[in-house]
């Protein structure tokens, strides 16, 4: 790695998302070089024919937003981009660059301060000089260092002597003692590591207890699997391998992606292939590859989701992945965290969504950078594992490390253990929370996240009136059993306004079963619905519904990027499944109160 160079720079704003980035439909092209074109398309699509190498990217605030994709960086990297200096970086983001070798600093007033076309002289780990002004840089961690020098994970995995790398056993019991003064995220890795104490910014390497490896991804992080040098996964009874992103199949190149993903199976004995049996965060519920007190990566931000039992799972690139099944373990950094609290009863048309929403929107998308958002009161304990998974869902786009609720009766029912096993797991009066929120239930409104970005978040009574072209109800989010009963009862006798397009995705193939057997399903299709397979096409801007033009979306999903839907122009709104079923009967956003 040089440790002094010089970079044209290249400007651009805050929360550059990894949509912006790359846009999800040319993920699955068959090499990076072939993505290298399309680099900004919705924002700047004639930045990549301008782009040289050696150039630095210089941004604003939460840099790599969004999706887990590395892809984002490794484009970066193939474009011969030699560093990104931002005012803060989201953090999968931030280790997905790192492994591919890309050099990522935080400088707060570099951005303020330079123009398009300037000159940035870079000593790493020392200063950046633009324009005759000296900007002191912080230092990068040894864990950090260490892989750049090398030029990246990949190498650095394969200079580690393999026949000394044990794979660590899992914990043999839930069992624990509690331990007071810690968060839940804190207790949660002491439990994992053994340790005496932990505090934020420890680092810590953890025994891995489940590895979600999703179909968008498994062709990079098979091939980066063997060019490190692993020739067996580290247990295959504790990989899953997910199909649900492009299956079926929409873009020449997807069917590679599902090749792939059984070659797992075929080549390396992974126990759990799940094809076309739902969306991966509610199958690792139903499943019960989530439980109290385990540590789970997946190649998807929105793993958080499994932090509603109690579990501490979080998004990871396909490098990343790619070493975890072959070592089962992980070095992280112990998250500090914000306290959550919501008192009292939901009001009518008020739902698990319009919480993360409120949450949102007074964090911001870089509020909780790296942080651990832990979420309790007695509204909170009030709501359904489904409910609570809602809000673990998207608690990552704030910026979120993980989402955690402590274990109760309904999380041991549901995950099928004993609660006097779990119970160690609790909030504690002395814990050191960074920030507490605190909510009383009964001020709660239904909010929208309106375009373009999922803080944007605003009373309904600010958008009602808003005519909407789709209505999307499902996804990860929203597509669970009590969400299509949700919109069932809405809709229940009555038609979708002219016009308006009403896509509903159960959540898995379980959810689709018992919401045809209990005729929420009938009850949807008679008002005007069209009911899909359970997949993440439509949510990930695949298929099954892409907009064009100036259309404007609806939707239960979790993201309304720039471009994530279809055309850049089109304008997603996010909402809960009653608001969106509501405004598919009005045809403009609508108030789901009068029909409940």
């Amino acid at each position: 790695m040089e440790q002094t160079f010089r970079s044209r720079v290249w400007q651009l704003g805050d929360n550059i998302d990894t949509d912006i980035i790359i846009m999800t439909k040319y993920l699955a092209k068959a090499s990076l070089q072939e993505m290298v074109p399309h680099l900004f398309e919705p924002l700047r699509p004639d930045l990549a024919a301008r782009l040289r190498p050696g150039d630095a990217i210089v941004a604003g605030e939460n840099f790599g937003c969004g999706s887990s994709r590395e892809m984002a960086a490794s484009v970066l990297k193939t474009a011969g981009i030699r560093c990104i200096i931002a005012k803060s970086f989201a953090k999968i983001f931030f280790r997905n660059a790192i492994n591919n070798g890309l050099l990522l600093i935080e400088c707060r007033d570099l951005y303020d301060r330079c123009r398009e076309g300037d000159t940035v002289e870079v000593e790493v780990g020392r200063q950046l000089t633009c324009n005759g002004t000296a900007y002191p840089i912080p230092a990068l961690s040894r864990e950090v260092l260490d892989i750049l020098r090398y030029g990246g994970l990949v190498p650095r995995m394969q200079a580690l002597d393999k026949s000394a790398l044990a794979a660590p056993a899992p914990r043999d019991t839930l069992r624990d003692t509690h331990r007071p003064g810690h968060t839940l995220a804190e207790q949660l890795l002491l439990h994992n590591t053994g340790a005496e104490d932990l505090r934020p910014g420890d680092v810590v390497t953890v025994r891995v207890d489940e590895a979600v490896l999703h179909d968008i991804y498994a062709p990079y992080i098979f091939q980066q699997f063997r060019d490190m040098g692993f020739d067996r996964v580290f247990d295959p009874e504790r990989v899953s391998v997910m199909v649900d992103h492009l299956y079926p199949t929409c873009l020449d190149d997807d069917p590679r992606c599902f090749r792939y993903s059984r070659r797992f199976q075929d080549e390396y004995g992974v126990k759990r292939l799940y094809v076309a049996d739902g969306i991966s965060h509610q199958l690792a519920l139903e499943e019960r590859l989530a439980a109290p007190g385990r540590i789970i990566f997946g190649t998807d931000s929105h793993t958080t989701t499994y932090g509603a039992v109690g579990a501490f799972a979080t998004g990871v690139g396909y490098t990343e992945m790619a070493s975890i099944i072959g070592s089962g373990q992980l070095w992280i950094r112990v998250p500090s965290a914000i306290k959550v609290v919501v008192n009292g009863t939901l009001p009518m048309g008020v739902f698990p969504k319009d919480i993360i929403l409120r949450v949102l929107g007074d964090l911001t998308a870089a509020g909780a950078i790296y942080k651990s958002l832990e979420f309790t009161g007695s509204a909170i304990r009030q709501l359904s594992v489904s409910g609570r998974a809602a809000i673990a869902n998207m608690a990552v786009e704030c910026g979120a490390k993980a989402a955690l609720f402590a274990p109760d009766e309904k999380t041991a029912a549901f995950c099928g253990v004993d609660l006097a096993d779990c119970d160690w797991l609790r909030f504690d009066e002395d814990a050191p929370y960074e920030r507490v929120l605190t909510y009383e239930a009964d001020t709660f409104t239904p909010y929208l996240s309106c375009p373009y970005g999922v803080d944007n978040v605003h009373p309904i009574r600010d958008v009602a009136g808003t005519p909407v072209d789709q209505v999307f109800i499902g996804s990860c989010t929203n597509g669970r059993l009590e969400d299509l009963a949700a919109a069932a009862k809405v809709l229940e006798g009555r038609s979708i306004a002219p016009y308006v397009r009403l896509i509903v995705t159960p959540a898995s193939k379980a959810v689709y079963r018992e919401a045809a057997r209990l005729g929420y399903l009938k009850t949807l299709v008679q008002a005007g619905a069209m009911v899909t397979h359970p997949f993440c096409g439509l949510c990930q801007g695949r298929s099954g519904g892409l907009v064009s033009g100036d259309q404007v979306v609806i939707g239960t999903h979790n993201r309304n990027f720039i471009g994530r839907m279809g055309s850049p122009a089109a304008r997603t709104y996010l909402a809960s499944p009653a608001v969106a079923a509501a405004s598919a009967l009005e045809g403009r956003i609508a108030d789901p109160a009068p029909y409940l």
